[in-house]
């Protein structure tokens, strides 16, 4: 798990440097809490029995503890004030890894057909995001979701074929259709579209 762990911490650092209309360009809004406060809101994500053991990382991707059942717990992205903490099990974290690799423009494995089932908690909600395009930053294209309270599952993208792909359509949905890094989104909410 060490392992694993320490190639996300130099993975998750990859998105705020280079994309800075998506995340902050300097950690100045996590500087006002405490490192209690920061693993607070990174276990806000899931619930405590999945939380309570996890790792938790901070936003420029340090350890601030060490878990011991596979979870990896984090804060959210400045300057959102922390409102996308997640935590990820193994497979995410594995999905997470090459993703940032394809955001850095470098080489990345990835095929969902291939990987292993996963799950995700966003139990705090997410920041907008395109439901069309993965790497997509213009809001003025795309189908755009803020997403509340939701999970987010992988599978083989052949099993996601009878589920929708409109986010606002009512139950899971399918994020990312056509892409190497499509999921199932698992809102526990009404999505309601952007104003």
């Amino acid at each position: 798990m060490k392992m694993i762990n320490r190639s996300l911490v130099a993975l998750l650092i990859i998105p705020f440097k280079l994309c800075p209309t998506a995340y902050a360009q300097d950690n100045s809004d996590h500087k006002r809490y405490t490192t209690e406060g920061i693993m607070e809101i990174a276990m806000s994500a899931a619930p405590a029995n999945v939380s309570g053991n996890a790792t938790i990382m901070a936003s420029d991707g340090s350890v601030l503890r060490e878990g011991s059942n596979g979870w990896v717990c984090m804060p959210g992205t400045p300057p959102n004030e922390n409102v996308n903490p997640m935590c990820v099990d193994p497979a995410w974290q594995n999905w997470l890894q090459e993703y940032m690799k394809a955001i850095a423009g470098a080489s990345y494995e990835y095929d969902s057909e291939l990987a292993a089932f996963g799950v995700s908690y966003m139990l705090v909600g997410d920041i907008p995001v395109d439901n069309d395009e993965p790497f997509n930053q213009d809001q003025s294209k795309g189908v755009w979701v803020a997403e509340g309270p939701h999970l987010m599952l992988l599978l083989p993208a052949s099993m996601m074929k009878g589920l929708p792909r409109d986010p606002f359509a009512g139950g899971p949905y399918v994020m990312w259709e056509g892409s190497d890094f499509v999921h199932v989104m698992v809102p526990l909410r009404v999505t309601e579209p952007l104003k």
